[in-house]
């Protein structure tokens, strides 16, 4: 009797294998992927068709967040805009002068992946509600700009918005256009258009 209750605990302590069904693709997921779809294809990866091959998941799994692909490409605009916007300027504001939250902002936008931000540009030449998101990103962020030179003291008010308005338009067009340099390149050379634009206080 001893040996069959010992042969019986070795059976008992053997683990027992159990299948975890896959986690859910969450919606938050969804926009994550689109912004990588993005960045690596453009607007071509920004079908349901791909976005659901590139997760790994059915069609049924994309529309039980989203019922067409014009609601996810406004979502996606959307979740782009809280990422590479307004998280910018919430985690700028947490700095002290506004020169110090110049240079932080502009520390944070040179280390965003540009092929996503020119991916959302392209995107909005085919989708109206990005485009009218896209623009009001654009409104958003030389509003920043002219209010933080403005609060820096050292410029008027109508210089503050000349500066906002020529500081960003140098930021989007170091992104669109194709000038044959690195990503690494670029973020040096708009780093020292902005040192020459905007020299540090007492520089």
């Amino acid at each position: 009797m001893g040996a069959v209750r010992s042969d019986h605990r070795k059976r008992c302590d053997r683990p027992v294998a159990v299948t975890l069904p896959p986690p859910r693709f969450r919606r938050a997921d969804w926009l994550a992927l689109g912004l990588t779809a993005l960045a690596e294809q453009g607007p071509a990866g920004l079908t349901i068709e791909a976005l659901c091959r590139r997760a790994g998941k059915t069609k049924g799994s994309f529309y039980a967040h989203f019922p067409a692909i014009e609601a996810y490409l406004a979502a996606l605009a959307l979740h782009w805009r809280e990422t590479h916007t307004l998280h910018l300027m919430q985690e700028a504001d947490k700095g002290g002068a506004a020169q110090d939250r110049l240079i932080a902002l502009d520390r944070m936008a040179l280390a965003l992946d540009i092929r996503i931000e020119q991916g959302v540009r392209r995107l909005a030449q085919l989708d109206a509600s990005v485009a009218a998101i896209c623009a009001e990103v654009d409104r958003e962020r030389i509003g920043y700009l002219e209010k933080l030179h403005s609060e820096s003291g050292r410029f008027t008010p109508s210089e503050a918005v000349a500066l906002a308005r020529v500081e960003y338009a140098a930021f989007i067009g170091f992104q669109q256009l194709d000038l044959g340099l690195s990503p690494d390149d670029l973020h040096e050379c708009y780093g020292t258009f902005m040192r020459l634009l905007v020299p540090p206080t007492g520089g």
